[in-house]
């Protein structure tokens, strides 16, 4: 088993969502965090792409958004430059380079727009900086949208803004892949019907399993299958009850997405935060709860060193080699071939 995990592993699986920017802000009086304090687990879980997002906390908004933004950017260039592991990639081409020599590739995305403010001018900027993956919104409304709430219902009837749409169309013009992570139902649809190229959701569930606007509909399911796009499957809400969040309900959402729109639809995008909840306090894990939800850690899946229990997972479940290839790193690899 173990010899047949390291060949499905041999090119390095891709991960598209990991909140790795705001722990590296908040111990930018730090050296060497990522190659110390996350290489090991990388390396034990053969990663070898990784989507970092740039996420902002309540308590920077409004004011400091666009500076906390660039300096979670400014700490990644930072940390890179001292290890010769990773590779901060704007391309296909580069992250092909970044992988051939032995580098774990990684490319900026953007969790909410906060850091934009209202003005499209600074998407490009970011651009340049190398964000090449950009979600919308979180939970929370901002200037282009808002996202879908933790529950089953009742998050605002509202698509996008007028910023939102030039904002998506903007994306696709400049190379930026657009991705449908949190946004809300009417927000989907809209960047459905504004945009013309693969859509992905970079991480996700399926509401079958665990119902609230936050995971995805079949419906949409079936709309980014249409688009030829890849849904990456989170760790986290599989389920709402502890005792039901498995590596087997895990796989589950991954064969219902498959079941719907192909294998070529599926892929990975673990979420994993267990390292920043152990971090907080008891009162700000209650508000976390309250304000959105309590997370539902899988034993067995709760870092990157767990990767390779995915896999004994999707044999064991009867998955055959290419499928598995499929969703560990090619499906996302066909998407970067395409968008970057």
């Amino acid at each position: 088993m173990d010899e047949r995990i390291d060949q499905l592993h041999a090119h390095g699986l891709v991960d598209l969502h990991f909140d790795l920017l705001m722990d590296l802000y908040e111990k930018r009086d730090r050296k060497n965090v990522l190659a110390t304090e996350f290489l090991p687990e990388f390396e034990a879980g053969d990663i070898g792409i990784l989507g970092v997002a740039i996420y902002l906390e309540d308590r920077y908004l409004p004011e400091m958004g666009t500076r906390v933004a660039l300096d979670q950017i400014a700490r990644l260039y930072d940390e890179v430059d001292q290890s010769d592991r990773f590779a901060i990639c704007k391309s296909y081409q580069e992250i092909l380079r970044a992988r051939g020599a032995g580098k774990i590739a990684l490319l900026i995305t953007m969790e909410g727009v906060e850091p934009l403010g209202a003005d499209l001018n600074l998407l490009r900027a970011f651009f340049e900086l190398g964000v090449r993956a950009i979600g919308l919104t979180h939970v929370r409304r901002n200037a282009a949208g808002s996202g879908g709430i933790f529950k089953a219902s009742g998050s605002p009837r509202e698509g996008l803004t007028a910023f939102g749409r030039d904002l998506v169309q903007a994306c696709e013009g400049l190379g930026i892949i657009v991705d449908l992570a949190h946004i809300n139902t009417a927000g989907f649809d809209d960047i459905f019907a504004l945009t013309t190229k693969s859509l992905i959701v970079s991480h996700t569930n399926a509401r079958r399993y665990h119902d609230i606007e936050r995971n995805l509909s079949d419906e949409q399911i079936k709309m980014v299958g249409e688009r030829r796009g890849v849904i990456g499957i989170n760790a986290v809400l599989v389920s709402p009850r502890q005792e039901e969040a498995t590596l087997d309900l895990y796989v589950d959402h991954i064969e219902h997405v498959a079941g719907l729109i192909g294998i070529d639809g599926v892929g990975i995008g673990f979420d994993f935060f267990d390292f920043l909840y152990r971090q907080w306090s008891e009162p700000e894990q209650r508000a976390l709860a309250a304000k959105l939800t309590t997370p539902n850690f899988i034993p067995g899946l709760t870092n990157h060193s767990d990767a390779r229990n995915v896999t004994r997972k999707l044999i064991e479940r009867g998955f055959d080699d290419e499928q598995i290839k499929k969703i560990l790193f090619g499906n996302w690899m066909r998407i970067f071939e395409q968008l970057l």
